[in-house]
């Protein structure tokens, strides 16, 4: 029985595909990340598994029938159109159609179709094909060589048109992260596909496999680190939902339009909404966006933005005296309470009590 030598960079590739294999899983199947724009991560990080496991038998100079299986199917067209997918989905603000960017599962379908129907006959020995048909067998493969080069660049460059063309935010930023890295791996996939276009020759895939690791374990430092934010949040959303409301504020102010603000602020909690605008609040109030900055600064003395953040800072502040949150972070605490990034949220903390959260908190 002949044993199989593997280094130490197969052990971490493979590892790293297991990883990716089961970050897929909970991106699909968690109730914290299952919505409909991750489906499309989790099953790109499912492919690049498959793909990942599948050329690490063929470096190891092993291949399984499974292996031979998963052969059959052309992979390189289908992460690309999926992630691009997640990509324009996540991008955009309003709800994405999709239904129009279903030809771009075209190139898998077909070209997949096309090489089953050669392998059954080539690999698996099934049936007999023609002779014009096996003589035109070395063209098609060099056609699916350079599309393989082609597609996943297209791909790339159409996904940082949905996702460079948005303004930053803390979201944006991270997909703008995810797309650059994703980006090199599929670029890095590209170069040896183009060796192997030119030179007729399939270079290990080692060095992909050990770079796409690295991506892997950040990946999933990132999506832990996001999966306990999100954790946190969710349980101090139901926890704040148990609570008894407390009576609303019985002041007689001047205008019942600020009224209406302070009722909304108490009972609906629209503070905590981090996309909360002015625009949003004076529609809602059926007011100018003018007249709504003229209440709030006759009522209050401070513009729209630091009313609305003095909300959640009094939030905070509740949640940081009370035991109930004192296993939860700082930052869960802050998100919830509606800022949109750790730096607004320490920057106006700080701002209006003089402290950091942590200082406030031992205080």
């Amino acid at each position: 029985m002949s044993s199989i030598n593997i280094s130490f960079l197969e052990t971490v590739s493979l590892i790293a595909s297991l990883h990716c294999l089961v970050l897929s899983l909970v991106i699909l199947f968690s109730k914290f990340f299952r919505s409909k724009n991750n489906k499309y991560l989790g099953f790109t990080l499912l492919i690049i598994a498959v793909v990942g496991i599948n050329n690490w038998f063929w470096d190891i100079g092993s291949n399984p029938e499974i292996i031979s299986f998963l052969d059959l199917f052309l992979w390189q067209f289908l992460y690309p159109t999926t992630l691009f997918i997640f990509f324009y989905r996540t991008s955009n603000n309003t709800s994405a159609n999709t239904h129009r960017l279903k030809i771009f599962y075209l190139p898998f379908v077909i070209l997949s179709i096309l090489n089953i129907f050669l392998s059954l006959s080539t690999t698996f020995q099934l049936y007999d094909l023609p002779d014009i048909v096996l003589n035109y067998i070395p063209l098609f493969y060099k056609v699916i060589s350079f599309l393989s080069i082609i597609f996943p660049i297209y791909m790339i460059v159409l996904s940082y048109k949905y996702t460079l063309a948005k303004k930053n935010s803390l979201s944006k930023k991270w997909l703008k992260y995810l797309l650059a890295f994703l980006s090199l791996i599929i670029l890095f996939g590209v170069l040896l596909e183009s060796y192997r276009f030119l030179f007729f020759e399939k270079l290990p895939l080692t060095y992909l496999s050990t770079f796409s690791s690295i991506f892997i374990y950040w990946l999933t430092y990132k999506g832990m680190y996001q999966f306990k934010l999100s954790n946190d949040q969710y349980e101090i959303r139901e926890i704040t939902k148990r609570e008894k409301k407390k009576p609303i504020n019985s002041v007689n102010y001047k205008s019942s339009h600020f009224k209406k603000i302070v009722f909304l602020i108490e009972e609906d909690k629209i503070h905590h909404n981090p996309n909360l605008s002015r625009d949003s609040v004076a529609e809602q109030l059926e007011i100018s966006n003018s007249y709504l900055s003229q209440i709030i600064k006759e009522n209050t003395s401070v513009n729209f933005s630091d009313y609305i953040n003095s909300h959640r800072i009094k939030d905070v502040k509740l949640m940081l005296k009370d035991p109930t949150f004192d296993k939860y972070s700082l930052l869960s605490i802050g998100l919830e309470c509606g800022f949109n990034s750790k730096t607004s949220f320490y920057t106006n903390f700080k701002k209006e009590t003089g402290l950091t959260p942590k200082e406030y908190k031992n205080k």
